[in-house]
């Protein structure tokens, strides 16, 4: 594993030459579990706040109008009673569990742990146990965002602009979620858009593996601050370029904002290219290499 110093300073462009990384770890199902949580926790609160705030008042409703009573015999004890009351404070305290600590059953979440696994590069096979994979990644921090190499040499850029506001700290990690209001609203989940979960992650964002990061809650403000700033401009730029044909100055002083970020996507996505194309190269070659070991092929040319 490697570290460096994180950037305190520096243009917008990322011309400062000092980075946080590269970081060569590996990630099995625990680390899966880890970041699972990390990405989908703040959400759980938000429907256990949400939930607590709506149905709370059953605990206290549920056991002194309908447990206690019953227990000191003036409430019969007949299935009605028992389903109503036992239910509603279990509802109650479920959303005081998704407050404090949100639960996550994983047995039922094999296909997002192998997309999990396909995202960081490792060729998953349908129907496989996700439990004994493991896949070896490089993660790193620049001054426009986080850069992961995936096991199969795909580079995956994310600038701060597509970031959360607030980085997450884990056992483990400090994990970099993107930032998707669709996914990660509450309101807007339940209101009928997707009303019993939240959509799939497949392992985007950024993690950095906290034994090598040099002082970690440091780092955290930093890239914080990062976030904020860069998603202000973002915010900015999106704002100019809705006026579209009526304002061209508009388009080009929206493109002038995110300019450093579109051209560091660029060369990530030009990167990936002459990745795959020196893939498919060497991949032409032992084909033709193999063919020339074909007996058949070696009676034709004798």
């Amino acid at each position: 594993m490697m570290g460096g110093r994180f950037l305190s300073g520096g243009s917008v462009g990322g011309s400062s030459p000092e980075s946080l990384g590269p970081f060569r770890f590996v990630l099995g199902y625990r680390e899966f579990k880890q970041l699972f949580r990390a990405e989908n926790g703040a959400y759980m609160r938000k429907i256990g706040l949400m939930g607590t705030v709506c149905a709370g008042w059953a605990i206290p409703a549920s056991f002194i109008g309908g447990i206690v009573p019953m227990f000191e015999g003036e409430i019969e004890w007949t299935v009605s009673n028992i389903a109503g009351n036992f239910g509603v404070f279990l509802i109650g305290c479920f959303f005081v569990w998704c407050l404090v600590r949100p639960p996550f059953l994983f047995v039922f979440r094999s296909g997002e742990a192998r997309s999990f696994f396909r995202f960081h590069g490792l060729r998953v096979p349908g129907g496989v146990d996700p439990r004994g994979l493991s896949v070896s990644v490089s993660t790193s921090l620049c001054a426009l965002g986080g850069e992961e190499v995936a096991a199969d040499g795909t580079v995956v850029r994310t600038p701060y602009a597509f970031m959360r506001r607030w980085p997450v700290v884990t056992r483990r990690f400090v994990f970099l979620p993107v930032a998707d209001w669709r996914s990660d609203s509450a309101v807007w989940n339940m209101v009928g858009v997707n009303w019993a979960f939240r959509p799939e992650w497949d392992g985007e964002g950024v993690a950095l593996p906290c034994s090598g990061v040099p002082g970690v809650w440091r780092v955290w403000w930093r890239v914080h601050g990062r976030v904020r700033e860069a998603s202000g401009r973002y915010r900015r730029a999106r704002r100019l370029a809705s006026r579209g044909v009526r304002d061209p100055v508009a388009v080009s002083e929206a493109l002038a904002l995110m300019r450093p970020e579109l051209e560091w996507l660029a060369e990530g996505e030009r990167l990936n290219q002459q990745h795959k194309s020196s893939r498919n190269r060497e991949a032409s070659l032992s084909g033709a290499e193999l063919s020339k070991m074909d007996p058949k092929t070696e009676r034709r040319q004798a």
